[in-house]
């Protein structure tokens, strides 16, 4: 059974995730916010199940910063 999308702001694992993401690649956190939001709405976009989008999105944000 596919879960509904839910929209919702920023939580408090996605700060926490976006916050250890900029610590681990020295990046800014506002930096790395803008990206997770960009991954999290492209990811979202097509998503029938939703529950692990962050952390998806989260290791996307990663590969892009190493690139960089």
């Amino acid at each position: 059974m596919a879960a509904l999308m839910q929209n919702r702001g920023p939580g408090k694992q996605d700060r926490a995730a976006t916050e250890a993401i900029a610590k681990e690649t020295d990046t800014s956190v506002d930096v790395v916010e803008e990206i997770y939001k960009q991954e999290l709405n492209s990811l979202s976009s097509d998503a029938k199940i939703t529950q692990y989008l962050g952390v998806l999105a989260s290791r996307r944000v990663r590969l892009k910063l190493r690139k960089h």
